[in-house]
């Protein structure tokens, strides 16, 4: 059965109301919502099942000959041909390369070749690296936020930070409640508190209104007729799952579907429509933060960069930026194959040792 929409349409007589209007509105968002939700859950899913398949095995080849071109300059460190000043340069590079390898690769097996070129073990050299930026990260934090954080506390990556700080800033809320608590109310509060408990009932009850309404219409126990009770239990299915969830844009839906209902034949009067607003605007509010929580999931494994800009798009574009992307690892891996073939040579190694002070290498 297709969706029949939920917009309130303008009547003959007048305008729509300021509550009406606002109804629309975030039917509107819902549906966009919604829609993007599906539409991003597929494109991650069809992306990453495009990395997995086409990029990671060409980035591997890629990284295991940086691993390669390590082992050469190690290779030439032995060699009496080179002088003390570029065995230097050999194991500064030797040891920049290995970092990055280990941190940004995982490549753990590198440790050893690191430490032989290090007064230090590799587990040092980061263990003090993490002291350092979890420091800059505790000053940060503490200027931001205005919470204390201990010596000890565990803030060794950004994840765990963030944690931690979720925790206290929970911490110092619950205590300013606390505080606020232990004093008396006035008139004023009370009433507001008050106010906002039946506003939560009303609500409460004007989805309940409506699944009411689908229980009785299509509750299967009394349905004499199979095929219609098996019609019946799916869609009491539809409801209980909605009803479950607080989704009340998804009950309106299914009551004008399976009804044949008019939106504005429904009890719309203003109060009830006022409680139906708020509810869908607290449904658009999760369902930017299920976006939101999408989007963070959407990063390429081996960079992290972003799944959605770097190959998102229609199908066409997404078939353009992978092509791209699988180019540019050909190429760069050709290249560097190319680079250890050269640099196998030791007279090439140091005339490449000599220009290593201008120049990046990847």
């Amino acid at each position: 059965m297709p969706h029949q929409s939920l917009i309130l349409t303008k009547k003959p007589t007048k305008d729509l109301s300021k509550l009406q209007k606002q109804f629309n509105t975030n039917v509107k968002k819902i549906n966009d919502l919604k829609g993007r939700l599906i539409e991003e859950k597929r494109m991650i899913e069809q992306i990453t099942t495009r990395i997995q398949a086409e990029i990671i095995p060409l980035e591997k080849n890629h990284n295991e000959q940086l691993v390669e071109l390590v082992y050469v300059f190690d290779k030439h460190y032995d060699d009496p041909f080179f002088k003390k000043k570029e065995k230097v340069k050999i194991s500064e590079f030797i040891m920049d390369k290995t970092v990055d390898l280990i941190q940004g690769l995982g490549m753990d097996t590198l440790k050893p070749l690191y430490e032989k070129y290090s007064d230090q073990t590799y587990d040092e050299m980061d263990a003090e690296a993490e002291d350092v930026t979890a420091d800059l990260m505790k000053d940060l934090m503490q200027s931001m936020f205005g919470i204390e954080i201990e010596d000890d506390a565990d803030v060794s990556d950004p994840q765990k930070m963030q944690e931690y700080v979720a925790q206290k800033m929970e911490e110092k809320q619950l205590e300013a409640e606390a505080k606020k608590a232990a004093k008396p109310k006035t008139a004023k509060q009370l009433e507001k508190e008050e106010k906002l408990k039946q506003e939560a009932n009303k609500i409460s009850k004007a989805a309940r209104s409506i699944y009411t309404d689908l229980v009785k219409a299509f509750h299967p126990d009394r349905e004499q007729d199979e095929t219609e009770r098996e019609r019946k239990t799916e869609i009491m299915k539809l409801v209980t799952q909605a009803y479950e969830k607080d989704d009340l844009f998804e009950l309106l839906r299914l009551k004008i579907e399976l009804q044949n209902a008019d939106i504005e034949s429904l009890t719309m009067a203003d109060e009830q429509l006022k409680y139906y607003n708020k509810i869908l605007k607290e449904q658009v509010s999760e369902l930017e933060k299920n976006l939101w929580e999408v989007r963070m999931q959407a990063s390429n494994p081996m960079t992290g960069a972003d799944l959605f800009s770097q190959f998102g798009g229609d199908e066409k574009t997404m078939k353009s930026k992978f092509t791209r992307e699988i180019n540019r690892l050909k190429k760069n891996t050709k290249e560097l194959e190319k680079d250890i073939s050269v640099l196998r040579v030791k007279e090439n190694m140091r005339k490449f040792l000599k220009d290593l002070d201008n120049q990046f290498y990847f």
